[in-house]
């Protein structure tokens, strides 16, 4: 985890990476927004602060947080399907950092992306910025993020208009069971999230951390549904795993698997 996944078929004959190129961003921001928020809570109830311990995540879609300042950060996807219909398995991958200005009031984050690792290394990419500001007033963190895509693009990705979207992400807790559990809830719109990244549509997500280790997440992308889990392995802090199944209803005959494994690096500037 923003994000609109895929694209039609007679659309993919011209340009084939189209669709599956926005999926690392995807994963790869939803993987790190609680990084964003989680430092917002040291002043809030310790019960609270203990919930966001587990690992809450929402994927498929753009969250409104971004990566926080002297935070960089790698991902490495993979698909079954790139295409959705054929049995064409390709990667991709991004790289990026969080930049923080105006005394924290705002958050940056900027990535690059290589769509496809199916021909020569990073022959075709291009470019994300994303800003986010933190909005609320009281004990729920939530989010106001605006972002573009497609910028300065380069190889196939040239054929790509640049894309906007804009989202609002809260983190509220509940309670179950005598226990409290981390939501991730997410609404935004974009200029190509409907008819496969054709035309201005509306996404709308939310994800749940059940432990430390596990998280999942459903949302709609704007054109169908994608089902989510977020893993991490003790011992393994950097890194987070996560696993997507797209379209998982096969509304529009194009379900496909998707993996992605997420590296980060706090404070490095």
């Amino acid at each position: 985890m923003l994000m609109s996944l895929l694209s039609r078929f007679a659309r993919r004959r011209t340009r084939p990476w189209a669709g599956w190129l926005a999926l690392p961003v995807a994963l790869l921001t939803a993987g790190i927004a609680p990084a964003q928020q989680s430092g917002s809570l040291s002043s809030a109830p310790a019960d609270k602060a203990e919930a966001f311990r587990k690992n809450v995540t929402l994927l498929g879609i753009p969250p409104a947080t971004v990566a926080p300042d002297g935070l960089v950060f790698a991902s490495l996807s993979w698909t079954d399907k790139r295409s959705g219909v054929f049995d064409d398995p390709d990667g991709s991958a991004a790289i990026g950092f969080g930049l923080g200005v105006m005394d924290g009031a705002l958050d940056l984050q900027f990535t690059a992306h290589i769509t496809s690792l199916e021909d020569d290394f990073a022959d075709s990419g291009y470019f994300t910025v994303r800003a986010s500001h933190r909005i609320d007033s009281g004990g729920t963190p939530t989010y106001i993020g605006v972002g573009a895509s497609q910028l300065a693009a380069w190889g196939d990705a040239t054929d790509q208009d640049i894309e906007g979207s804009v989202s609002v992400t809260s983190f509220p807790v509940v309670s179950m069971g005598g226990d409290l559990y981390p939501l991730m809830l997410t609404l935004g719109a974009g200029s190509n999230v409907r008819n496969f990244d054709r035309d201005p549509g509306v996404f709308v997500g939310a994800g749940i951390g059940l432990s430390e280790a596990f998280g999942t997440s459903v949302a709609w992308n704007g054109d169908n549904v994608d089902l989510g889990a977020s893993f991490r392995i003790k011992g393994l802090d950097n890194l987070g795993f996560n696993v997507v199944l797209s379209d998982a209803f096969d509304q529009d005959d194009r379900q496909r698997f998707i993996l992605s494994v997420n590296w980060i690096k706090d404070n490095v500037f």
